[in-house]
């Protein structure tokens, strides 16, 4: 009788280091669980400095909120493409959290130019940090709205691209 007419065998499922006993990665796990820790966890550092930031007459509060924030979550969004297969509900929950900020935002700045003016338009465009909030909005934007597959797709053909240019200057570099 073989094994695959045995009504009594069992199956052994190999169990490493890396996964769990329900065939579910402890790292995928553990890094979104970090993640998403670190994200809900920030609007309660930005509560605690604002408060001891009042308590001492400190304007830090306010470098940390506006571009303490952006810089944070550009950290945060590095750190999960590094670990993207295993971060790739994170970083959905990611973009539409900034998306939804930025609508907020926008229409409290839109509002609030209407009645004092749109002077600060020019002091805030200058920083780099606002730069940096829009390419997070863009591509935030840009992974909600392009399907996975698409993505897949842009990944092959830059690894492609990526080898061909390597290829193209070392053969540039043997031949001199």
């Amino acid at each position: 009788m073989s094994d695959q007419e045995d009504p009594m065998r069992t199956t052994v499922k190999p169990v490493h280091q890396w996964t769990t006993t329900d065939g579910k990665s402890a790292r995928k796990s553990n890094i979104e669980e970090c993640l998403f820790w670190a994200m809900f966890l920030w609007p309660v550092v930005l509560m605690v400095s604002v408060d001891i930031a009042n308590a001492i007459h400190s304007e830090f509060a306010n470098y940390l909120t506006y571009t303490g924030s952006t810089i944070f979550t550009a950290i945060l969004a590095v750190i999960a493409l590094c670990n993207y297969p295993a971060s790739r509900r994170f970083l959905k929950w990611l973009a539409a959290i900034i998306l939804l900020i930025t609508l907020y935002l926008g229409v409290m700045a839109y509002g609030d130019s209407l009645y004092h003016g749109f002077w600060w338009v020019e002091s805030v465009t200058g920083s780099p940090v606002f730069w940096l909030y829009v390419v997070l909005v863009i591509l935030s934007a840009i992974y909600l709205i392009v399907p996975q597959r698409t993505w897949g797709w842009i990944r092959d053909r830059a690894k492609l691209l990526w080898k061909r240019i390597g290829h193209h200057q070392e053969g540039t570099h043997n031949g001199k």
